[in-house]
């Protein structure tokens, strides 16, 4: 499976693309909006109760964790969404997705909203992961070639 960014903008707090292209087979997960409780059930703990960082850290390895149950990691993560209580929040949220996303980055939407489910919730983060099919050539991300252009073909499979 290969995976291209389609571009990258300069630095910002967030670490993203504008899109990815997925070539090959691939299993799509597509996850719920994951938040900073620490497991499921009654004895869940929200971890970074006012503490935007802990709370984006959390989330993001929730997804992670449901990411390797179906047989993948953060570097297959070709969109996320983030919503988030405050545009304030995206720059210390932001900080910490960075030390998990390398290149070719995810494409990336924040949401400011003006709640999430809880009050106490600060960031909220959606997934959607496209896993190499085992047997198929390379694991996780392509490394997209410097300086190709994407053409038209390349997405449609037509001249």
């Amino acid at each position: 499976m290969k995976r291209t960014a389609l571009t990258k903008q300069a630095p910002h707090p967030w670490p993203f693309s504008h899109g990815i292209v997925v070539e090959g087979p691939a299993r799509l997960v597509f996850l719920a909006g994951q938040v900073a409780f620490d497991r499921q059930g009654p004895a869940r703990q929200l971890v970074g109760v006012g503490d935007p960082a802990a709370q984006t850290r959390q989330a993001i390895e929730n997804v992670r964790t449901l990411l390797r149950q179906a047989g993948g990691d953060l570097r297959d993560v070709v969109e996320m969404t983030v919503y988030a209580t405050s545009a304030d929040l995206m720059e210390p949220a932001g900080r910490i997705a960075q030390a998990y996303f390398t290149d070719p980055l995810p494409a990336q939407s924040f949401i400011v909203v003006k709640a999430l489910a809880r009050p106490e919730l600060l960031v909220e983060i959606r997934a959607i992961a496209a896993i190499p099919l085992p047997g198929s050539r390379g694991r996780g991300r392509a490394r997209p070639t410097a300086g190709r252009r994407l053409r038209a073909t390349d997405l449609t499979g037509r001249p």
